[in-house]
């Protein structure tokens, strides 16, 4: 919900835990914020402190998703860490 996005992404930015289900769980629940508040993920995503695994995961389930609008795609891909 719009009253609590901000601060489920600050949690996602506070977990540290190098499970692979905690890291995969913290790339669905960034991609699906950008589905529902494209604004503000994308304000997120410039700015997070997620691991490199993590943040590429979140952006490639955002590019497979089907509530993502292909223009933004593109430049999601762009946003992809080395």
């Amino acid at each position: 919900e719009d009253d609590y996005v901000e601060k489920v992404l600050q949690i996602m930015n506070e977990l540290n835990h190098p499970g692979y289900y905690t890291k995969m769980g913290v790339a669905w629940c960034v991609a699906t914020a950008y589905a529902k508040f494209p604004e503000q993920t994308l304000d997120y995503l410039q700015k997070n402190r997620l691991a490199d695994w993590t943040h590429n995961k979140a952006i490639q389930k955002m590019r497979e998703s089907f509530r993502v609008p292909e223009a933004d795609k593109e430049m999601l891909n762009q946003m992809k860490r080395k």
